[in-house]
């Protein structure tokens, strides 16, 4: 019942239309639009008088009003980021979330953590200093992004690429990032609108392989498609989708969105793949879900690791994979062995992520249902 309910809603936001309805569930309800990030899209559209427990839309109310502010903020950072760098004749593209939010009949309606933000390889030492020139404070580095905050409590992720370790299968196509832009505004660039699609399609499904998705994870490939159909190289796209085996899963994606917003009723192999998303929430936030039991069902049923390969894998990763969060290990390899004793360190007083870790290790059942997860979104 809330499932078809959220389908309506979710159709009714894209109209612009208000609906009134009776949830038997109302704390159930408004923990899915929480989890699956959709606050933003789906407010305005739900009347107050339908909630029987005043506190519900309260939180809502508070939520909406953060995601409001939050977006304010992202926008006018966003502005500066431009300003900057066109001034200081730095090529960038605006990734994932800086882009999507424009393409929503109202940027607030799509939420975003961090501003990602790409500029050439031979531009990003440039680009860090006129960042911290300009009062960006720096915060982390992985092998292929740095991140830094804003004064408001706002972060930014600077990339020198758009691939990582996650996303190995299509480094072919992604690596050549700057093959595929075309020119805005002075320095500012985006993505050729099929190359991008691709490289979101390749995005989410290295959040289900590695943390999680949410509906609203997949509503943004419907939204991005929808808006830039009509310039879109179809033939293009559809080249790369067979190209780079992601013709199956984009069809899944696009038989989801169509059941999401209400234009299809879903058959007996959709639910299972449905409840998953819904209970996995925006990147693995969700309260029933576990992150580690999609890692360790991708790395079993598709990499064909083991129990123990994947148990040492998690304990001691690989340097080309630690080093994403000590990149130090780039210029001293040979202090691998003291990234992992650092790295069993902090596992050891995070007993609650290390409980989980162990028993997606020892569920086999729980794996299998994962796993069909993977075999129906062709993963």
């Amino acid at each position: 019942m809330q499932n078809e309910l959220i389908y309506h809603l979710l159709d009714l936001s894209f109209k612009k239309e208000t609906y009134k309805f009776d949830s038997q569930d109302e704390l159930e309800l408004t923990k899915i639009i929480f989890e699956n990030g959709l606050v933003g899209l789906l407010f305005e559209t739900i009347d107050k008088s339908s909630f029987k427990t005043p506190k519900y839309h309260q939180m809502l109310l508070q939520a909406f009003g953060a995601f409001v502010s939050k977006d304010i903020q992202q926008q006018a950072i966003i502005k500066d980021l431009k300003s900057l760098f066109n001034t200081h004749k730095i090529k960038h593209v605006f990734l994932k979330g800086s882009h999507l939010k424009e393409l929503y009949p109202e940027s607030y309606m799509r939420g975003m953590g961090d501003i990602d933000v790409v500029v050439p390889l031979d531009m990003f030492d440039v680009a860090k200093k006129v960042l911290i020139k300009h009062n960006y404070k720096f915060k982390s580095a992985t092998s292929h992004h740095h991140v830094y905050e804003t004064a408001d409590g706002n972060f930014i992720e600077l990339h020198q690429s758009i691939t990582s370790s996650n996303e190995y299968e299509n480094e072919a196509l992604l690596k050549n990032v700057w093959d595929h832009v075309y020119q805005v505004d002075g320095y500012t660039y985006k993505l050729e609108p099929a190359f991008e699609y691709v490289y979101l399609l390749t995005h989410l499904i290295r959040h289900i392989r590695t943390s999680g998705v949410g509906i609203r994870s997949l509503l943004d490939m419907k939204v991005y498609f929808e808006y830039y159909e009509s310039i879109m190289d179809l033939n293009k796209l559809n080249e790369y989708l067979i190209t780079y085996n992601l013709k199956d899963f984009n069809d899944k994606v696009i038989r989801l969105n169509q059941i999401f917003t209400n234009q299809i009723k879903p058959q007996e192999q959709d639910y299972h793949v449905i409840d998953y998303i819904m209970n996995s929430g925006i990147h693995g936030s969700g309260t029933k879900h576990d992150m580690y039991l999609t890692k360790r069902t991708h790395e079993q049923t598709r990499l064909k690791k083991s129990k123990l390969g994947f148990f040492f894998s998690e304990v001691f990763p690989s340097r080309d994979r630690i080093k994403e969060t000590y990149t130090y290990l780039k210029k001293h390899p040979w202090l691998l062995p003291w990234a992992w004793f650092v790295r069993i360190l902090k596992q050891v007083f995070k007993v609650k992520n290390t409980k989980k870790r162990l028993k997606s290790i020892s569920n086999d059942t729980e794996v299998d249902g994962v796993k069909g997860v993977y075999d129906y979104l062709g993963i």
